[in-house]
Parts: C-alpha cells; sequence; structure tokens
C-alpha cells in the first residue's frame, strides 16, 4: 500500500483575484487530477522559473539578464 507523503508550506499567499477565477482553476486542477493549491503552486513555479527566478531550499535565484544586442 503507497501513502502519500504530505508536504508542508510554511508560508502564505493572499491575492485578490477576478470574479469567477477560484472556479476556473478549481476546474484546471480537475482536469489535471490534482488540487487547486497545487495547481497554483506549480503554475507560479514554472511562471517565476520562464522568468529567470528559481526557488532552492527557500532561497531565491534570479539569472542574470542578457544585455540587448547594440
Amino acid at each position: 500500500m503507497q501513502v502519500a507523503s504530505r508536504v508542508r508550506f510554511p508560508e502564505a499567499l493572499r491575492l485578490r483575484v477576478p470574479r469567477g477565477l477560484p472556479a476556473a482553476v478549481e476546474a484546471v486542477a480537475r482536469r489535471h487530477h490534482t488540487t487547486a493549491p497545487e495547481w497554483v503552486r506549480q503554475t507560479l513555479l514554472r511562471s517565476l522559473e520562464a522568468d529567470g527566478v528559481r526557488l532552492r531550499d527557500g532561497q531565491v535565484e534570479v539569472a542574470q539578464q542578457e544585455a540587448p544586442a547594440p
């Protein structure tokens, strides 16, 4: 029998969102067979990484931006 391990997240982020967004997040999370909080967490982490920001062991790593070509 497999037992799912529980990960504890010590910090919380609260934000205001447009009407209907919570229901949309619930719907997409169900589609991905996960919970709404986990879907949001993973989506935010992927978006941060795409912008050159990474979280490693609670520390923020910001990638150097390349200078625009002259």
